[in-house]
C-alpha cells in the first residue's frame, strides 16, 4: 500500500511538472493540438489507455509532441496500468529516451525521465540497484541546474532504495532531502515533505528507533498544520488523511517511548479523523493499539480488516503473509491464543509457499536452459568441432587484418582531416584579424568623415562587445534597432554598407566567435556551449559547420593543439 502511495506521489508530481512546462514541447497551439497535450491524454490513461496510447501516436504524427516526449507520455501510460509486463515496457520507453540522440533529451526531460525509471524499478528487486543509479543521476543533474525541489526528491528515492537493499545504508541520502526540504520556502513542496517524514519515520520504526521515529512524526505534526493554513489547493479530505496517518504514527510512538498519555491523546485524535474508518487507516492504528493491548478496539478492527483483506489482497502474496503475522499479534493480545497459533501456522506455510514458488520458478528456468544446451549438444559432433574451429581461425585472422586496415586508414583519414583543418584555422584567425583592423580603423576614424551608416555600424561593433547583448537567443534587427535608438531600416542598411551582412549574419558572426573562444578555451559540451551562445543545438551546428568550414568538435580538437 505505501509502494502505491509513493508511486501515485511521484507520478502527480511530474504531471504537476508536465502540466507547468508541457508548452515547451509543443509546436502549436491551436484548440486541436490542445487536445493532444499531456495535460488532456492523462485523463484517459487509467479508464481508457488504449485511446491515450493513440492520442500520443496522433500527437507525434502531428509534431505536437518530439519523439522523447511522446516515449515520455507512452512511459507514463504503462507505469500507471502496472503490470510487470506493463513496467518492463515503461523501462524501456525511458531507456530509449535517454539514448536518443536525435533529437537529444534536454535537461528537463532527462529529470523527467528518472523520475519514471525509479517508480518503475522499485517495485521489482532485481532493478534496485539500476533505481539508485537513476536517482543519483537525477540528483546531480537537478543540482546542476539548480532545481532544490527535485534535487530533494531524487535523494529521497535513493535513500529509499538504498535501505530496501540494506537497512540503514540510505540514512545520509534520506536525512539530505529532509534537510532540504526543511530549508525551502516551497508551499507546493509541503504535502510531498509531509509524506516523506512518514516514510523515514517508519523506517525508524523498523530499526526500532523510537526517538527518531517520535521527532519525525511530531515534525509531520506541524508540517500538516502548515499545509492547512498555508496549502490553499489541497484536495477535499486530504488534509483529514494526513492527521489520520500521523496520528496514528504518533500514537504508536508516544507509547514506545513510555509517554502512555500522549499516546492515548494521539489516537483519540486519530478516531475523530474521518479518515480513520479507512480500513487501511486501521491497520495501521492497529499496532498501537496491539501494543496498549486494547482488545476492544482490536477485535473490532480486526473484524473489519479479515475480510477486507482476504478479498482485497492476493492470498499468495507477501503483502497478506504482513497481514497474517500482524494478525496473529492481534489475536494472541485479545486471548485468542489458539487463534492466533493457526494464523502463525497458515503465515508459516504461505511463506515456505512463495520460497518453493520462487525455487520453482528458477527450476523451470535452469530446466529450459538445461534442455536448449542438450538439443544443441546433441547437433555436434567432432568433425562439426574441428571445422568450426578452422572456420574461427581463418576468420579471427582475416579480421584482424580488416581491423588493422580500418585503423590504418583511420589513421590516415584523421591525419589528412587535421591538416586540412588546421590550414583552415588559419585562415579562418586570418580572415577574423582583417575584419578586426578593418573595425579598428573604423573606430580610430573621426566621426566627421564617416558617412551615417558607418557611424551605425561602428555603435553596432561598440554594443556588440557585450556579451549579454549577442547570447540573448531572441536578440534580432528590431532589438539592435531599439537599443541604438534607430530604426530597423538604417540598421540593415548600414551592416550591407559596411560588412555586406544582414542583420542575423552580424549577430550570428559575434556567437559564432564566442562559440569558438569557449571551444578552444574549456571543456564545456558543446551542447552546452551552444546555449551560452544563444543558438540552438541543430542550428549551432549547422552554422558553425558552414562559416569554419568543421564541426564544433573538430574545430576544438585542432584548436587546443
Amino acid at each position: 500500500m505505501r509502494q502505491k502511495v509513493h508511486l501515485i506521489l511521484l507520478c502527480a508530481v511530474l504531471a504537476l511538472m508536465m502540466g507547468c512546462t508541457g508548452s515547451e514541447t509543443s509546436g502549436c497551439g491551436s484548440d486541436v493540438d490542445s487536445i493532444y497535450q499531456w495535460e488532456n491524454i492523462r485523463k484517459y490513461i487509467l479508464q481508457e489507455p488504449d485511446r491515450a496510447f493513440a492520442m500520443v501516436d496522433t500527437a507525434q504524427m502531428w509534431g505536437v509532441a518530439d519523439v522523447n516526449y511522446a516515449n515520455w507520455m507512452r512511459a507514463q501510460i504503462h507505469l500507471a496500468k502496472g503490470s510487470l509486463e506493463d513496467l518492463d515496457k515503461a523501462r524501456e520507453y525511458c531507456l530509449t529516451i535517454l539514448d536518443n540522440d536525435n533529437p537529444a533529451p534536454d535537461s528537463l526531460q532527462l529529470v523527467k525521465t528518472y523520475h519514471l525509471l525509479i517508480s518503475a524499478d522499485q517495485s521489482d528487486s532485481r532493478t534496485w540497484q539500476d533505481a539508485i543509479g537513476y536517482a543519483i543521476e537525477g540528483a546531480r543533474i537537478s543540482h546542476e541546474y539548480g532545481w532544490t525541489g527535485e534535487e530533494a526528491m531524487f535523494y529521497f528515492d535513493a535513500g529509499d532504495m538504498m535501505e530496501k537493499v540494506q537497512a540503514g545504508s540510505g540514512t545520509e541520502y534520506l536525512d539530505r532531502s529532509l534537510e532540504m526540504f526543511r530549508a525551502s520556502s516551497n508551499i507546493q513542496a509541503l504535502p510531498t515533505f509531509s509524506y516523506y517524514l512518514g516514510r523515514v519515520a517508519r523506517l525508524a520504526i523498523n530499526h526500532e528507533d523510537w526517538t527518531r521515529a517520535l521527532e519525525l512524526t511530531q515534525e509531520r505534526v506541524q508540517v500538516v498544520d502548515r499545509i492547512e493554513k498555508e496549502y490553499t489547493t489541497a484536495p477535499a479530505g486530504f488534509i483529514d488523511q494526513q492527521r489520520a496517518y500521523t496520528y496514528s504514527l504518533l500514537a504508536y510512538c508516544y507509547y514506545q517511548t513510555g509517554d502512555k498519555t500522549a499516546a492515548i491523546r494521539s489516537a483519540q485524535a486519530f478516531e475523530a479523523t474521518q479518515s480513520s474508518q479507512s480500513p487501511d487507516q486501521q491497520a495501521d492504528i492497529l499496532n498501537y493499539y496491539i501494543a496498549s493491548g486494547n482488545k476492544e478496539r482490536i477485535s473490532q478492527i480486526c473484524a473489519v480488516l479479515e475480510p477486507y483483506y482476504l478479498e482485497r489482497l492476493d492470498t499468495v502474496s507477501t503483502d497478506y503473509a504482513s497481514w497474517l503475522t500482524l494478525y496473529a499479534e492481534a489475536l494472541d493480545k485479545t486471548g485468542r491464543s489458539h487463534e492466533a497459533y493457526l494464523q502463525l501456522g497458515r503465515h508459516i506455510a504461505l511463506a515456505d509457499s512463495l520460497v518453493q514458488r520462487e525455487r520453482q520458478q528458477e527450476t523451470l528456468k535452469y530446466a529450459q536452459q538445461m534442455r536448449t544446451q542438450e538439443k544443441e549438444l546433441q547437433l555436434k559432433d567432432e568433425e562439426a568441432k574441428t571445422t568450426i574451429f578452422r572456420i574461427i581461425s581463418v576468420s579471427a585472422f582475416l579480421i584482424i587484418l580488416l581491423i588493422v586496415y580500418l585503423l590504418w586508414r583511420s589513421y590516415k583519414y584523421n591525419k589528412v582531416l587535421t591538416e586540412k583543418n588546421r590550414r583552415l584555422l588559419a585562415e579562418i584567425e586570418q580572415r577574423e584579424h582583417e575584419q578586426q583592423q578593418a573595425i579598428e580603423q573604423l573606430e580610430a576614424a573621426p566621426e566627421a568623415e564617416l558617412t551615417s551608416g558607418q557611424q551605425l555600424y561602428r555603435r553596432l561593433c561598440e554594443l556588440m562587445k557585450q556579451p549579454d547583448i549577442f547570447t540573448d537567443p531572441d536578440i534580432n534587427q528590431d532589438t539592435l534597432a531599439h537599443l541604438l535608438g534607430t530604426n530597423r531600416t538604417y540598421v540593415y542598411d548600414a551592416l550591407r554598407e559596411c560588412a555586406d551582412q544582414t542583420p542575423a549574419d552580424f549577430i550570428n558572426s559575434y556567437r559564432l566567435r564566442h562559440a569558438a573562444h569557449l571551444l578552444a578555451t574549456t571543456k564545456d559540451s558543446v551542447a552546452l556551449i551552444a546555449e551560452l551562445c544563444g543558438l540552438s543545438r541543430p542550428t549551432f551546428y549547422r552554422l558553425f559547420s558552414e562559416t569554419y568550414g568543421m564541426s564544433p568538435s573538430d574545430y576544438r580538437r585542432v584548436a587546443k593543439k
